[in-house]
């Protein structure tokens, strides 16, 4: 993310783009004398800074952390192009269904701040080669699982080695290239590769699934996974090693209020919003979130700064990101399940057509950052709101029927809008508030956006199956299908089943199926341009414009 921004000339060394290396003699906030907590001098008993490693090993401890980096985010799309498969051959529910791509995204969210703040006092490359090992575990969990909760406890033990991984490959990037212009190229191919890790997954598994059960997607983790903790060691450079206190507390309410949001969201798609048990679910966000806002203001190194929240610029910003998450993986989840089910496309088909928005997204990254020299944050972050949302509408064409036609301007549109949202958010975020919490503005900021990756596969996947439930009796009925075959495609289409219906049925049966999923998807195409157009009203209206100027250490 090649900006020249405050998070890479100043601020603590928590997780986020640009953070400098406590090992710099670099005068500014964070430093001795600037008042900034757990910034700047070495307390008694951190480790001593390693000597200056030669240019070849800086960019080759690069690389290592980037495939670590990518396997985490590959995991996401690669899931999503393989959940047809998983859901047919566990026969599992819509609502678990949902589980199984969002538990990795809940434990990412719920745990990448405190990951951050273990890696600083560890030692990022030791954090990180743990975060690779509990990720490569997880994924042999994953590809030995045999039943639904299986995969689902897979998912979360590789979720706990993803939000180890994101911040200390991104520390340890920010603390090995430790000139300025240096450290933006370096971050910028970090920022680019986790976007790769998300555009090869969907592509790599429809070639794996083509001839092999969805198991192999997850074997591929182990031997990446292998691959990164064999190289850890001898190629990645020690940084880190700064004493810190772990916020106990704020870790067990923050995941407490992360892990009831989404439990309630996933839950209230089935027993309904208005249950007992999910009022109950309300009740326990509300008392979990007002603790964790009530202890991080009296922590003494808070895990979050809710002070920051007082800026409505940093406020603004938090919301973009999330929702360009939310949308990201959410469109994602649709089109897998839309050109799956609906066009019957193989899952290879699907991730080649997918690319359409892969690959622009990350061209747009590429191009945001001179954007956002020349007309500004606020503009940036708002054009790509509405395109997305523009994108999202388009995708409103989207047939009952077979045709990539009217599908793909949608996706272009989409992946475009996003890149103008992932990358200028985390610079946006740090120069919102003072310079001595750059650092934590940026893990902030990531953590809203994977909070919005969790909420966009469970929102959108229980807006998905719930449409889909309550419009395929009708449609089912208005093609003439008697009341008990009916209730069975009901039944085999909760479960991810596949059956042969009975003779002269087939084809107004696939109709009726394919109609129901179609209008589904088109509901969280909707819900999706709509979150995105409410976002971009508070972010033109409070973002700040401009990058702040360059400070003389920066130049």
């Amino acid at each position: 993310m090649p900006f020249s921004d405050p998070a890479t000339r100043t601020g603590p060394s928590r997780m986020g783009a640009g953070i400098p290396s406590s090992d710099t003699a670099v005068a500014g906030p964070g430093m001795p004398g600037s008042g900034a907590p757990g910034a700047g001098a070495r307390p008694a008993g951190a480790h001593t800074a390693p000597l200056p490693a030669s240019n070849a090993r800086r960019w080759i401890s690069l690389v290592v952390v980037c495939l670590g980096m990518m396997m985490a985010f590959f995991n996401i799309s690669a899931t999503l192009t393989a959940l047809t498969q998983i859901q047919a051959d566990l026969q599992a529910s819509a609502t678990t269904t949902v589980w199984i791509t969002s538990a990795y995204s809940l434990l990412v969210a719920s745990l990448v701040l405190s990951a951050g703040t273990i890696g600083d006092r560890l030692g990022h490359r030791r954090t990180f080669f743990t975060g690779a090992l509990v990720f490569t575990a997880g994924s042999a969990l994953a590809f030995a699982s045999s039943g639904a909760a299986a995969l689902i406890l897979a998912q979360a033990v590789m979720g706990v080695g993803g939000a180890i991984i994101l911040p200390t490959s991104l520390s340890t990037v920010s603390h090995t290239f430790t000139r300025p212009h240096e450290r933006t190229a370096a971050i910028g191919v970090w920022a680019s590769c986790s976007g790769l890790g998300l555009a090869i997954g969907p592509v790599t598994a429809g070639l794996l699934l083509a001839s092999f059960p969805w198991h192999a997607v997850y074997l591929l983790n182990v031997v990446t996974g292998a691959l990164v903790l064999a190289l850890t060691f001898p190629l990645v450079i020690p940084t880190g090693g700064v004493a810190r206190r772990l916020d106990v507390a704020g870790l067990a309410l923050g995941t407490l209020t992360v892990g009831a949001l989404v439990f309630t969201i996933i839950q209230g798609g089935s027993a309904g919003y208005t249950s007992p048990g999910i009022i109950a679910g309300y009740v326990l966000i509300a008392l979990a979130l007002a603790g964790f806002v009530a202890v991080e203001l009296r922590a003494a190194q808070p895990m979050v700064d809710v002070r920051l929240f007082r800026s409505a610029s940093f406020s603004a910003v938090l919301v973009s990101a999330t929702a360009s998450l939310f949308g990201f993986t959410g469109i994602a989840l649709l089109n897998v399940l839309y050109l799956q089910r609906v066009q019957g496309r193989t899952p290879l088909t699907a991730g080649v057509f997918l690319m359409v928005m892969f690959v622009t997204y990350i061209v747009v990254s590429a191009l945001a950052p001179p954007l956002v020299k020349r007309v500004g944050f606020r503009i940036t972050l708002t054009a790509g709101l509405v395109l997305g949302a523009a994108g999202a509408l388009l995708l409103l064409l989207s047939p009952p029927s077979a045709g990539f036609g009217p599908v793909w301007p949608g996706l272009l549109l989409f992946g475009a809008g996003t890149g103008l949202l992932v990358a200028p958010s985390t610079a946006a975020a740090v120069i919102s508030v003072p310079h001595e919490r750059a650092g934590m503005a940026s893990a902030i900021v990531n953590m809203f956006r994977q909070l919005g990756s969790v909420l966009g596969a469970s929102v959108l996947g229980t807006v998905l199956t719930s449409r889909f439930a309550a419009g395929l009796p009708a449609r089912l009925d208005a093609a003439g299908v008697p009341a008990e075959v009916s209730r069975q495609v009901i039944q085999a289409a909760a479960n991810g089943a596949s059956g042969r219906p009975p003779a002269g049925l087939a084809v107004p049966i696939h109709h009726a199926i394919a109609g129901a999923l179609t209008a589904a998807a088109h509901t969280g195409f909707v819900v999706v341009a709509a979150a995105f157009l409410a976002v971009a009203l508070p972010t033109i209206l409070l973002v700040r414009h401009r990058p702040a100027p360059a400070t003389p250490a920066a130049r």
